[in-house]
């Protein structure tokens, strides 16, 4: 694989941008994290040094270049996106967002010698379906922040091949580990669970597919050194292994050692739209550049449990 030598990071205050730079800067990279000004903090910028942050006043495409003026990174990881939580953004918002964001970046980095643009998409751009998803699915969102997604994949797509841009979307199923948001699956459970209450949840009949952090990252590194063929690719960044919501909370409960009647499967209802099964078919990227999993689903949770301060083999007392 090429070694990277400098990278341009958007997103880089999140859940996965923060893993991936912090494996940049670990492997000797030259680190750029794109910033919005109003979110750069001492404290942010503390957190993600020694990556060099960038502060960006505003989405204009004149605030861009000021922002990257005198920068140019032969990597350009995208990973800023309105929406990853739900009900954090207006719908109405979304789409506008995340075609602007992708627009703007491609637009901003059009003259750099950038040898790949790595975008950050989703599976949630697919059409529900009871079967395994390969990216030959169709782009048949059911929520806003899919349809946000696929929108910001088209356009971008469109904008690259115009400006001579290689673009790579890498469509990330379930991503979990330390540092996801507290109202994700893994942290809603160990809240209650640790102190020995019950954990309200819907009926856990949802079918999913899991890669830990460390695998995303991975896939990530990957990207940035697929090689170019002048037409933008899309890649599902997946274990490939079905799991429903209930078996998690069994795994979580069990790693946890509390009772299993703490789960109280059909408290809440099921969010509207949401889909009943999203599993991917890794089997394209993996042949593109030999990735794979490499964390099981019970050895990222422990290290998950963990990262919210739970110790293995911990017990409740009494």
């Amino acid at each position: 694989m090429t070694a990277i030598r400098s990278a341009l990071v958007t997103g880089g205050t999140g859940f996965i941008g923060g893993h991936l730079v912090r494996r940049l800067v670990a492997e000797g990279v030259t680190t750029y994290c794109l910033v919005r000004a109003k979110s750069l903090t001492g404290e942010v910028a503390q957190r993600l040094a020694p990556a060099r942050c960038l502060p960006l006043p505003s989405d204009s495409l004149e605030d861009w270049g000021t922002a990257l003026e005198g920068v140019a990174a032969d990597v350009v990881f995208h990973l800023a996106s309105p929406g990853v939580l739900p009900g954090t953004d207006p719908p109405e918002s979304l789409i506008e967002g995340n075609v602007r964001l992708i627009c703007r970046l491609l637009t901003a980095v059009s003259q750099w010698p950038v040898r790949n643009i790595v975008h950050a998409g989703s599976f949630s751009e697919y059409a529900p379906s009871d079967q395994i998803l390969t990216e030959a699915a169709p782009l048949l969102p059911t929520t806003p922040y899919g349809a946000s997604k696929a929108a910001a994949w088209i356009a971008g797509r469109a904008l690259a091949l115009q400006l001579g841009l290689p673009l790579v979307n890498l469509r990330l199923f379930h991503v979990y580990g330390p540092g996801e948001s507290p109202a994700r699956l893994i942290p809603h459970l160990h809240e209650p669970l640790s102190r020995g209450l019950p954990a309200p949840l819907t009926a856990g009949e949802q079918m999913r597919d899991l890669v830990y952090i460390d695998d995303v990252v991975e896939a990530l590194w990957a990207a940035a050194s697929l090689p170019q063929t002048g037409e933008p690719a899309a890649y599902n960044v997946c274990s490939g292994l079905p799991i429903t919501i209930r078996q998690i909370g069994g795994l979580v409960a069990q790693q946890m050692n509390v009772p299993l009647s703490l789960l109280r499967w059909g408290d809440l209802p099921y969010r509207p739209g949401e889909p009943m099964r999203a599993v991917g078919d890794n089997r394209r990227f993996a042949q593109a550049t030999g990735w794979r999993r490499r964390v099981g689903l019970e050895e990222g949770i422990a290290r998950s449990l963990e990262g919210l301060g739970w110790k293995r083999h911990h017990r409740i007392a009494g």
